[in-house]
């Protein structure tokens, strides 16, 4: 696992008492309990330490086990990761392009690919033509094989033709409208040797970025996954990877019998949610970067966004098991429904619940602490729970944008107020998003298109839900923070 750093995360302390060991998080404000192992492991790493040094002193501890959890940390807030390892085995590795009709696109993906920083002799390019108009033959070379299909079946047959015409274990696939960065391979193979993960996925970011809308979806395209490493194993996460990125073990992906025919849109969420479902780690990474030529066009952007909202009715039909989940707890709960009220009945009196729930909630908070031995200033205690407080705001408000906008302003002919609710649920996520993103676009810009595509989305869900006759979409869980 030689250069893989990790350190702890900003307000993020290790503690150590008679009753056992902690890792303390001042914001958000959490205790996690864990074993002496890991405690030493953590301590270690802060003092310069490496993972394997650490392995090697404690032969009964495996480096994979070790690195998934560390990993786990990094995807919970509590440890930064550093530096990546390096590849000290190059594996064999199979890039499947799957394309259609974008000859030119195609080429520059090629082009890209040349220029990868990997072993030659550890490398084969595949191209599927799923019946492109163009000449797609012309790429075919010693590096490069082309495999053209007969009639159009999908990007997800594509792929799966493109595995049992390849032999690398690992199976890179990579849409041909992104060019691949040079250590696009060498930065995201590392993660492999993590236990039990078995998909890894990189960062997309834009390729134009001249016009307003390109600008837009550098920072909020469906493709690009975040800045954060994300890591889940068989959970309700409906956590997924974009096939614009994805690295898959052959193993993994035979065990689970590669993508579902017949898919068009939707079929990397399925796969990788079937993935985790047997067992096997997805992980997120935001490095190995491609480039994507996102559709620069404000009607065709907004008809794609329209179409991934469709599939979102056969998936959670299908994957009964994955739900979109709030973790919530009751004092977090009394907060936001005594600020909806004093939204929706245009009054400030519900407000009056809010300063003694936060006080009752502080006051409780400081209690568990000093159970702990875990003494923190007032004004700290009181700062990290009106942060969690206005997180979760964010993200009901979220939700209620992606996914009712259009009701709530239909539903404000008959209370005026929604409209109000409506509109301030709308100015808290896109200020929060435009913050957090910081796109290169003044914010009435990022605002109008921010609008444009929730109603995209939405109108796409209930119309793939109308369709099938299976609503899905809109079950929510609710799990105690």
């Amino acid at each position: 696992m030689k250069g893989f750093g990790f350190s702890l995360a900003d307000n993020t302390c290790l503690r150590e008492d008679a009753d056992g060991y902690y890792l303390l998080s001042t914001v958000p404000l959490r205790i996690l309990r864990l074993n002496k192992s890991l405690f030493l492991l953590l301590i270690h790493l802060q003092e310069g330490g490496g993972l394997s040094e650490f392995a090697g002193q404690n032969p009964r501890l495996k480096e994979p086990h070790l690195l998934r959890g560390l990993l786990s940390l990094t995807s919970r807030g509590y440890l930064k990761l550093e530096r990546t390892g390096e590849i000290e085995d190059y594996p064999s590795v199979s890039v499947i392009v799957p394309v259609k009709d974008q000859v030119e696109d195609l080429l520059d993906c090629l082009i890209s690919l040349s220029g990868l920083d990997y072993p030659e002799d550890r490398l084969e390019v595949l191209v599927v033509d799923d019946a492109s108009e163009g000449d797609i033959s012309q790429f075919a070379s010693s590096d490069i094989k082309v495999i053209r299909l007969a009639e159009s079946r999908g990007p997800a047959v594509c792929r799966n033709i493109g595995v049992a015409n390849t032999q690398g274990d690992i199976l890179a696939f990579l849409d041909a409208d992104c060019i691949a960065r040079e250590n696009w391979l060498k930065e995201l193979m590392p993660f492999f040797q993590a236990e039990t993960v078995s998909a890894v996925g990189g960062y997309v970011e834009g390729y134009y970025q001249d016009g307003f809308l390109d600008r837009y979806e550098e920072v909020s395209s469906p493709l690009n996954m975040g800045k954060r490493l994300l890591l889940e194993g068989n959970t309700e996460s409906t956590l997924y990877v974009p096939t614009a990125n994805l690295l898959v073990t052959r193993e993994a992906l035979t065990e689970i019998r590669g993508f579902t025919p017949g898919m068009h849109i939707g079929e990397d969420v399925d796969f990788c949610w079937r993935l985790r479902n047997f067992g096997y780690t997805l992980l997120y990474a935001p490095c190995g970067r491609v480039a994507h030529k996102h559709r620069n066009d404000p009607g065709k952007m907004l008809a794609r966004r329209g179409d991934y909202g469709t599939s979102e009715a056969s998936l959670y039909r299908y994957h009964r098991d994955k739900k979109k989940t709030f973790l919530i707890s009751i004092y977090t709960g009394l907060f936001f429904l005594a600020l909806t009220m004093a939204m929706l009945l245009v009054n400030p009196y519900p407000l009056i619940a809010i300063p003694l729930v936060f006080g009752y909630d502080v006051f409780r908070k400081s209690a568990t602490l000093k159970k702990y031995k875990m003494a923190l200033p007032f004004r700290q205690i009181a700062y990290s729970i009106l942060r969690s407080y206005l997180s979760f705001c964010y993200f009901a408000f979220f939700h209620l944008v992606r996914y009712y906008l259009i009701l709530i302003f239909a539903l404000g002919f008959l209370l005026n107020s929604l409209w109000l609710f409506g509109g301030l649920a709308i100015l808290l996520t896109s200020i929060v998003d435009y913050s957090v993103k910081k796109p290169s676009l003044a914010y009435p810009v990022f605002l109008l298109f921010y609008i444009l595509e929730h109603l995209a989305y939405q109108t796409g869900v209930f119309r793939g839900c109308l369709k099938l006759k299976y609503f899905g979409s809109y079950i929510i869980s609710f799990k105690r923070a």
